[in-house]
């Protein structure tokens, strides 16, 4: 994956270093963006030499740890995890820091002489020691749907029945499949302290199930459908529910409390403004359209769960204050990429959009 991720930046660099260079009339087939995949090619020959050296030690230091992670210290090693992971999801970034626990953690030989690593090879290969990544059946399906119920509850009157509308599917998702986005970006931009605690209690769910010995297998997303179909080699399967429940009260409460007592602008609870009042009219698209610069400065539009992905010509000309008046939670600029994150109506939003750009 970090070699994906280097080859990716070596090539975008050098597409924007090379893709109108100029060569001898000679060489004039190669020159401009024909050049490009020649020179990234090269480039990326030299980087494998030089990661030749760096990586043998890097990843030593990488399978040591993961022996003191599994083995040693596996309750604070798995509580560091945890919370981490949580914290580098609004970078999208958690996948990268899952890796190693996922698939590199620890080491199993079974009666065939395979060996394993990581906890879920691990834990599909029959390994006892494994499964310590439980935890994320405590807050995916149990913390953050009470979390969801709570922002649900917490809306003013007239907009609690579209506010638990979005709330009780996201929660449903999550609960099902373990996508836990669309909750999370529902308050992590507009309350970032709801989502230091989530963090911590997240943290707090893997050393918990190590404690209590709750094993059970994931694929990736500890929902529902993860629980039953990959509870073969479980252990204290039922103490989930029970502990999960516990959760789930300590997630509503803190949250309604919290959300109450700080007057957080969660869903539903927003000031009602002239333009957030024109943001739900059919104007919506052009105003969008608008924010990111016009349909010129807009290179590539896309859209993921909760997000919009806009790539634009000039950054410099998104308004990004007027998008948060359209009613997007955030806003996050990497470097030509825009993301503002709409939530789940994200996909519906990009689809007006494209209409929009396209008849206009």
């Amino acid at each position: 994956m970090l070699g994906g991720i280097i080859s990716g930046a070596i090539a975008a660099y050098m597409f924007n270093r090379f893709y109108r260079i100029k060569l001898p009339e000679y060489l004039g087939f190669f020159a401009g963006k024909r050049f490009v995949p020649i020179i990234s090619g090269l480039a990326a020959i030299f980087t494998g030499v030089i990661l030749s050296f760096i990586w043998p030690p890097i990843g030593s230091a990488i399978q040591t740890f993961s022996q003191w992670a599994a083995y040693q210290n596996p309750v604070v090693a798995f509580g560091i995890y945890g919370f981490i992971e949580r914290c580098l999801v609004p970078f999208g970034l958690h996948h990268i820091w899952n890796v190693p626990f996922q698939m590199q953690i620890g080491e199993y030989t079974n009666a065939a002489g395979q060996v394993f690593h990581g906890d879920i090879p691990r834990y599909m290969a029959g390994d006892p020691t494994a499964g310590k990544l439980s935890g994320g059946f405590l807050f995916k399906m149990y913390g953050l749907p009470a979390a969801a119920i709570a922002i649900w509850h917490s809306a003013k009157p007239e907009n609690r029945a579209k506010v638990g509308g979005i709330m009780i599917s996201a929660a449903l998702t999550s609960f099902l499949t373990g996508i836990t986005e669309p909750i999370e970006f529902s308050f992590m931009f507009v309350a970032p302290i709801l989502y230091v605690i989530h963090a911590i209690l997240a943290g707090l769910a893997f050393p918990i199930c190590i404690l209590l010995g709750m094993r059970d297998g994931t694929s990736f997303s500890h929902g529902l459908i993860d629980f039953i179909v990959l509870s073969g080699n479980s252990s204290k399967l039922w103490l989930f529910p029970i502990v999960g429940i516990c959760y789930a009260i300590v997630y509503y409460v803190i949250f309604r409390v919290l959300i109450k007592a700080l007057d957080l602008k969660t869903p539903g609870r927003e000031d009602t403004t002239e333009e957030s009042k024109a943001g739900a009219t059919s104007e919506m698209a052009p105003a969008l359209v608008a924010a990111f610069g016009g349909k010129e400065n807009i290179t590539n539009l896309d859209a993921c769960i909760t997000r919009l992905r806009v790539s634009v010509a000039d950054v410099a000309k998104v308004d990004q204050a007027g998008l948060k008046k359209l009613g997007a939670a955030g806003v996050v600029v990497a470097g030509s990429g825009v993301q503002a994150i709409f939530g789940t109506k994200s996909d519906n939003l990009k689809t007006e959009m494209d209409e929009y750009i396209r008849n206009s």
